[in-house]
């Protein structure tokens, strides 16, 4: 991992840390909503230097969010039924495994990064959902289509 990327691995783990202090209980709720505006951005870049179009598919779209991001050093991407799955092992965001922070709940920035760049290379306005396991195996879902909006 290049030295210049842990700076913003650490600005997730920050952020997570101060949404779970602020918030509690509902943590990874506003995580997401946070994190999705960030990854609005991320989509605009990826749009901006035509790394990936509308007609871009979610297993593809999310492989280039992972790979440039770079949020684990081991993951598995899978599609079945419809559903595509970021399945992270060694993640480099976790602030319960990398930052060494406990919290009640989980405050993991992917997941709303994640739709965050969905929504904007597709046009969607979606939910994924995911089943977190700070500091072992988190997994987020996603829907291969959705309805697209306009914006």
């Amino acid at each position: 991992m290049d030295n210049k990327i842990e700076y913003l691995h650490r600005t997730f783990m920050g952020l997570g840390a101060a949404i779970g202090e602020l918030f509690g209980k509902s943590s990874q709720e506003q995580t997401n909503l946070f994190t999705s505006y960030i990854g609005n951005q991320i989509g605009k870049l990826l749009l901006d230097k035509g790394m990936v179009t509308k007609d871009t598919p979610v297993k593809e779209l999310i492989e280039i969010i992972a790979d440039e991001l770079e949020f684990g050093g081991k993951y598995e991407i899978v599609e079945d039924e419809g559903m595509v799955t970021l399945a992270i092992k060694e993640c480099n965001v976790c602030p319960k495994k990398v930052g060494g922070l406990a919290f009640k709940t989980t405050v993991c920035p992917v997941p709303g990064i994640v739709r965050g760049v969905i929504d904007v290379v597709k046009g969607t306005s979606g939910e994924g959902y995911a089943k977190l396991k700070p500091g072992q195996e988190c997994k987020m879902t996603e829907c291969v289509m959705k309805e697209e909006v306009e914006l």
